[in-house]
């Protein structure tokens, strides 16, 4: 499935399928990727999701017709095209119980124990299939079924940054201190998100990510060296 829609006066929407699924997110960043290859005149901004990758323009410079005519030579290459090089992230996160505000009522609720969650959420390599719904906050694809569970009935007013939730079949990070009710299990001491940073992400649409566990002392080592501007994330 491969579609072209008007979004509002300035966009266009490509749909690449209906479902998420790793293949299609693919085809949504190998698209990307040839936006960057190929800059088209008057486009600013894209925007990838699950399925569709949304495209800003300036009609000023381009046409809508022109500009199609364009993806639509861009999408006939797909198939020539590489998949993005990925990048592998690491990300710390301590599971003690000061850190894991939901833990006790998780692991009644999944009848495992602490130990099996922080292994069976450790284990995955994750895909980044998309950020959202604040910045730096990455949707991630991996979760063990073992681990999906609703969301809390009542959701938090306020979420720490740095908050490592599940919720449904879902796993994320809390980016910025937020209101949210993800079921809390852990926490990072690594920031994803910093407004004066030159990168102001850390991770992007399309990488990997992979968690490890900590334990306190080492999350206090580590935020103390974020904080003195002395940690590197592991990046492969």
């Amino acid at each position: 499935m491969y579609s072209v829609q008007t979004y509002g006066d300035r966009g266009v929407r490509i749909q690449f399928g209906n479902t998420i699924d790793r293949q299609i997110n693919e085809k949504v960043h190998r698209f990307g990727s040839l936006l960057e290859k190929y800059p088209i005149e008057g486009v600013w901004e894209w925007i990838p999701a699950y399925t569709t990758i949304t495209i800003y323009y300036n009609p000023s410079e381009i046409t809508f017709a022109a500009l199609e005519k364009k993806l639509i030579h861009l999408q006939k290459m797909l198939a020539e095209t590489e998949p993005p090089v990925t990048r592998k992230i690491t990300i710390p996160v301590c599971y003690d119980g000061e850190f894991a505000l939901d833990m006790e009522e998780v692991t009644a609720y999944l009848n495992l124990s602490a130990q099996e969650i922080i292994r069976l959420h450790t284990k995955p390599v994750y895909h980044v299939y998309m950020m959202g719904f604040m910045p730096g906050f990455p949707y991630l694809g991996g979760l063990s079924e073992k681990l999906y569970i609703p969301r809390l009935e009542n959701p938090r007013k306020m979420v720490k940054q740095g908050a490592v939730g599940i919720a449904d079949k879902q796993t994320g990070i809390y980016p910025l201190d937020a209101p949210g009710g993800w079921r809390i299990i852990g926490k990072t001491p690594v920031p994803l998100y910093g407004a004066k940073k030159e990168q102001k992400m850390l991770i992007r649409a399309g990488d990997r990510l992979q968690f490890k566990a900590v334990d306190a002392a080492a999350y206090y080592e580590i935020e103390e060296a974020v904080q003195n501007g002395d940690y590197q994330p592991e990046i492969g």
